[in-house]
């Protein structure tokens, strides 16, 4: 089985919140994910999903 659009997002979110959350936010807010589920342009916080690395996709997507 494939990996999913959403498993890759994942897996690169994962390295790239862990090194520069400034890039996770240039690079994803301009298209919609699951992690947007309320298209907020005030929020003044950060996504607290995405403060963590998620553990189950640190394995090399193929």
């Amino acid at each position: 089985m494939p990996p999913t659009y959403l498993s890759v997002i994942r897996s690169q979110l994962s390295v790239i919140s862990s090194q520069e959350t400034g890039d996770y936010f240039y690079l994803f807010s301009p298209h919609p994910t699951p992690h947007t589920l309320h298209p907020t342009p005030y929020t003044p916080h950060p996504t607290p999903y995405t403060l963590h690395p998620t553990p189950h996709t640190l394995h090399p997507t193929p």
